[in-house]
């Protein structure tokens, strides 16, 4: 890329960042739709630990998932009718479009991967299922650390730093699903439990794929539009 237009480009964000940290506070209801989304995809996250440690009554879990997902989608069309009327939002609107589309798409993969284990009729969950689940959870928290932060001009740097986090969760869990898949294959005997568990594993891995993708979402906002 020719040098001279990157540094045009950055010159053209920059005179536009006092414009935006003006208009940052103004989004207040914005911030707070995306950061009442993101906690519910960790109380669903949650809810997936919980039911992985406990297969006793799958369904109840499950139902419990589902009721978030339903109010993660309320909360996603509120967002938008929020957004239509917005003047000038404090970022470009398809970009926040996009955002809290990818935050959803967490919550969503979370009904996902809980109706399996329902429908699979798992009766275990191996450690590194529940490992898998317990790194989503933590990418889910970062995240939405991360949409604090991008609320407020002077943190900008900590919502990049959370992101850097929740990407660093997310190598965690490839590993962690490496290690699981090469055990699965080695060691369990039943087929019918290794295609169960195979597809569990892939479901819970995405989750800290979705959140990485929404983080590096907040990450480019903060780059191009950031204090």
């Amino acid at each position: 890329m020719n040098v001279f237009f990157v540094a045009e480009r950055r010159e053209g964000a920059s005179r536009w960042r006092p414009l935006l940290r003006w208009l940052r506070p103004r989004g207040a209801h914005l911030f707070e739709l995306l950061d009442r989304h993101a906690g519910l995809c960790g109380e669903a996250l949650r809810a997936m630990v919980r039911l992985l440690g406990d297969l006793s009554d799958p369904d109840r879990r499950v139902r419990e998932i589902e009721a978030l997902e339903k109010r993660a989608d309320a909360v996603v069309d509120e967002f938008g009718a929020a957004l239509r009327p917005a003047w000038m939002p404090p970022f470009p609107a398809p970009l926040l479009l996009a955002l809290v589309n990818d935050l959803d798409d967490i919550i969503d993969l979370v009904e996902d991967a809980a109706q399996s284990v329902h429908l699979y009729n798992l009766t275990r969950a191996t450690p590194e299922a529940i490992r898998l689940a317990e790194l989503a959870v933590a990418s889910g928290d970062k995240l939405q650390q991360a949409l604090r932060c991008l609320a407020q001009p002077e943190a900008t740097r900590s919502a990049a730093a959370l992101c850097r986090e929740v990407d660093e969760a997310e190598a965690q869990a490839d590993h962690v699903m490496r290690a699981a898949m090469a055990k699965l294959f080695r060691d369990e005997q039943d087929a019918r439990e290794l295609v169960k568990l195979k597809a569990v594993y892939e479901l819970l891995e995405g989750l800290t794929d979705r959140c990485k993708d929404a983080a590096h979402r907040i990450e480019s906002l903060v780059l191009k539009y950031g204090g």
